[in-house]
């Protein structure tokens, strides 16, 4: 069972992370691969309506995004 994508803001960027992946949009407008256990300690968490509401339309993640299906096996 894959874990749901969650949502908030970091240093008032939009962010998105699993437990190992994390993408931040940048003040530039572009989606990088972040750190995830710096995300999951310092994000603002947001539910998905609230994230929608304080960022609108967002530029899509990139395809690569939570694709890897990596999963540890402490998980």
């Amino acid at each position: 069972m894959t874990k749901p994508i969650k949502y908030g803001h970091w240093d008032g960027c939009a962010v998105r992370w699993r437990s190992w992946e994390a993408w931040l949009l940048g003040m530039d407008g572009v989606w990088r691969e972040t750190n995830a256990a710096d995300v999951a300690h310092k994000a603002w968490v947001h539910t998905e309506r609230t994230y929608w509401d304080m960022f609108g339309e967002v530029l899509p993640l990139p395809d690569a995004a939570f694709c890897s299906g990596w999963r540890s096996p402490l998980v």
